[in-house]
């Protein structure tokens, strides 16, 4: 080889080093984070000893076992990973949990991680441009964000809904209020005074409540009962819940039950006398045990099949038809598979038929949100039952 010959051997083997170095070239050689030829990796919370989250989540992996056992979508099975809570401050605990999973398990989405801590990771997400799909909560909106779908409907637009019918439809027209001290709590309690000048309703008061599992809330109930509240609405957690619902039946009281928000489950105001009989609701899905709707039958389906024996109810009800949206996003996107590319093939569904668990589904690059629309319930029998249909704030 002549010397001129060497030289340009040499620069040829270091301008190919470079570019393969580059940052462009990169991306587009490097495999998709989350993807290999056989799987997709999903980040998901493990058991964090809550309810309603440990059920979304088993719905959310109901509807991936359902698709795996149909067969691998463009080649791959779905697989998802996380990490336990370490029993210290539940929020903070969940944003290093996935903040882990994006930055050191790379991970093709985050799926549900709802609850207080969506706040903060709905910015994490959009800086690390990762898809942050139906978070189980009203707190956060997806307008304006490229990453974030949300799922059911707004607090604000429940708010807007339920607090006017009730003076206006059922003429309970003085309300009171018991709430968590956090954000969910506050939201509602700031809507149902804020919405009073135009609702046809006064507001009585309203009581805090700063503990998950108090020992009681009889005081607190009784001072609304006491201020003459003919309706007291519960922007509370289960366990709170459920201590107002014995309030109630140790007072005596014989006026109206108003859960909002997840608190909207019969299982959750289910205590001995019944005494949350009559309570009205924003429901935001239909029964998982008695509805005849064609996607609830195969939610029954799949729970037999995967889980059978577990007692079904309208958390892993969501986290089903949910994680069948994902399912439909992963088959969209197509085998060259990135997490851009989930979020333009989410983007793409029109009239996505839920099985009647929700209204059809559309998304666009400027609404990335599902699920609008809710319905007026009542607690009767046990059963939460439709009062009207569905419902668009």
């Amino acid at each position: 080889m002549t010397l001129r010959a060497g030289v340009f051997a040499a620069c040829a083997v270091l301008f190919g080093l470079c570019l393969a170095a580059s940052p462009a070239v990169r991306a587009q050689t490097a495999p998709a984070l989350g993807v290999t030829a056989t799987t997709v990796t999903l980040g998901i919370e493990d058991t964090v000893n809550s309810f309603s989250t440990d059920e979304e989540n088993l719905g959310f992996r109901l509807a991936f076992q359902e698709a795996n056992a149909a067969g691998p979508i463009h080649g791959r099975t779905i697989t998802w990973k996380g990490y336990p809570r370490k029993g210290g401050d539940a929020a903070a605990e969940a944003v290093a949990n996935a903040t882990r999973l994006i930055d050191v398990d790379g991970v093709l989405a985050l799926v549900n991680w709802g609850g207080p801590q969506s706040m903060t990771l709905r910015t994490l997400t959009a800086e690390r441009r990762v898809p942050y799909l139906f978070p189980h909560t009203a707190l956060v909106s997806s307008e304006g964000q490229r990453y974030l779908f949300t799922s059911f409907p707004r607090f604000e637009g429940e708010a807007a809904v339920m607090f006017p019918y009730l003076a206006r439809e059922r003429k309970l027209t003085r309300l009171g209020i018991i709430h968590d001290v956090n954000a969910y709590g506050q939201l509602f309690r700031e809507r149902l005074t804020a919405l009073a000048p135009t609702g046809g309703y006064t507001v009585v008061g309203n009581v805090p409540v700063d503990a998950r599992d108090p020992a009681d809330l009889t005081a607190g109930l009784k001072r609304l009962v006491d201020a003459g509240a003919t309706a007291v609405v519960m922007a509370l957690y289960p366990a709170q819940g459920k201590k107002v619902v014995e309030a109630k039946g140790a007072l005596g009281w014989t006026g109206t039950l108003v859960p909002v928000g997840p608190l909207t489950d019969e299982q959750f105001l289910k205590v001995p006398g019944d005494h949350a009989n009559g309570a009205l609701g924003f429901c935001y899905y239909p029964d998982p045990d008695e509805s005849p709707e064609p996607g609830v039958a195969a939610y029954r389906a799949a729970m037999a099949r995967f889980h059978p024996g577990r007692p079904r109810n309208r958390y892993s009800l969501y986290g089903y038809v949910y994680g069948r949206l994902v399912v439909e996003g992963l088959r969209r996107a197509g085998r060259d598979l990135t997490r851009d590319r989930l979020v333009d093939a989410l983007e793409s569904l029109r009239d996505w038929d839920a099985g009647g668990i929700m209204p059809p589904v559309s998304f666009s690059a400027t609404d990335h949100h599902a699920q609008p629309a809710g319905f007026v319930c009542t607690l009767d029998g046990g059963r939460f039952r439709p009062l009207s249909g569905w419902i668009t704030p």
